[in-house]
């Protein structure tokens, strides 16, 4: 058993640290983290484009720099009611101008920001709105979005894209119901940077943006490598339970084999002795022990032996006191009857070996072999004819 508990705890062992290398590697693989800058990473192609594109007032947006660091600089018009300029990021092909993409794998958008001078600024989504959008018109895109604030200190700004919703001047423009503030994720045709209506006016505001990145999660892989360690781990508990079965049963057979030639009544040597006492006292244990009324007094007073002596015998001859050769006399024999016959009753095997209290024998019997007597009948049945080799 010694031998079996250690290639257990090994195989353990190996196990766990084979299910942390799984879960983790799935876990990794789950997690989306996807660059926009520069462009064409992990396929996602965009091109600029700012607005106004022909400024004709005060209001205007320059690019600076759009390689690797989003840099631009606007002003806008104090004169306007509501002027407006935004750098966008167009999802594209090589073979056609506008692209639709699928962004549903991500909940979320992260950037680095700075702002010169303080600015609250809009974060927009486009995206295809089946009752509205027509590919060709930029402006009847539909829009959503989020405010974020800035300053002159670089700071990480993660939006939640489910947050994004779509403003009411873009839903009464097109006649749609101002409930209607969701949009398709999947058909997401660019994003944009915008000023709001607190952002300074008449004056020269800077913007510097990197680290421009989607932020998602694909559930699969982590339910995959789930799904395999407890595949990994049901096939490690079936192996365990059979192996240990399987050495349980054999030391239990091992165990019968060893004591019942030396204390099993009926394969008990008993041959002319030396000692009458001896003799007389082994034969009268081995044909009483079912008496439940058995004791090491009613012993004595039968066959005339003072106590210690009955001790003394059984301790020169066995090595056991009356009471311990007793007990693993009936225990064996119990051992037996219930090796021997699947379908003997445990109350009457108890009975048949001389207890009357089958609770008590069940705890003694557990105490001797390691399981109780209906598990210990289960792994030592007698195999059926066919079930044994040719």
């Amino acid at each position: 058993m010694l031998t079996f508990y250690r290639r257990s705890m090994a195989a353990f062992l190996v196990l766990l640290a084979a299910t942390a290398t799984i879960i983790y590697s799935g876990y990794a693989k789950s997690q989306l983290n996807t660059s926009l800058f520069p462009a064409d990473d992990d396929g996602y192609l965009w091109a600029p484009a700012i607005e106004p594109r022909n400024p004709t007032g005060d209001t205007w947006l320059s690019i600076k720099s759009k390689a690797g660091t989003l840099d631009y600089e606007f002003m806008l018009d104090p004169e306007e009611s509501f002027p407006y300029t935004h750098f966008s990021l167009y999802f594209i092909k090589p073979e056609q101008a506008h692209h639709m993409v699928d962004l549903t794998g991500y909940h979320s958008i992260s950037f680095r920001v700075l702002c010169a001078p303080r600015n609250v600024l809009l974060f927009a989504l486009f995206s295809y709105d089946d009752q509205v959008t027509d590919p060709l018109h930029q402006d009847t895109r539909r829009v959503s979005s989020t405010a974020f604030s800035c300053d002159n200190r670089w700071e990480v700004v993660t939006l939640e894209l489910k947050e994004l919703i779509t403003p009411d001047w873009w839903l009464d423009r097109y006649g749609l119901e101002l409930s209607e503030r969701g949009y398709r994720q999947d058909k997401t045709m660019g994003l944009a940077f915008i000023n709001s209506l607190q952002s300074p006016v008449d004056v020269l505001s800077q913007v510097r943006i990197d680290e421009l990145n989607l932020i998602g999660s694909r559930p699969g892989y982590l339910y995959a490598s789930v799904g395999v360690s407890l595949t990994l781990w049901a096939l490690f508990l079936a192996w365990v339970t059979r192996a240990y079965i399987s050495v349980k049963t054999a030391v239990l057979k091992e165990k019968i084999k060893r004591d019942q030639p030396l204390i099993a009544y009926k394969k008990l040597s008993i041959e002319p002795q030396k000692d009458k006492d001896k003799s007389a006292l082994l034969r009268h244990i081995a044909t009483e022990y079912a008496n439940s009324e058995l004791t090491l007094d009613s012993t004595a007073a039968t066959l005339g032996i003072n106590r210690t002596k009955v001790n003394e015998i059984l301790k020169e001859e066995l090595g056991l006191t009356f009471t311990a050769y007793l007990k693993r006399l009936r225990l064996t024999e119990a051992a037996r009857l219930l090796s021997e016959n699947s379908g003997a009753n445990i109350s009457q095997v108890a009975y048949c070996v001389g207890y009357n209290n089958v609770s008590y024998f069940n705890k003694l019997f557990k105490e001797e072999y390691g399981c109780p007597p209906k598990t210990f009948q289960s792994l030592c049945r007698p195999k059926n004819p066919e079930e044994q080799p040719d």
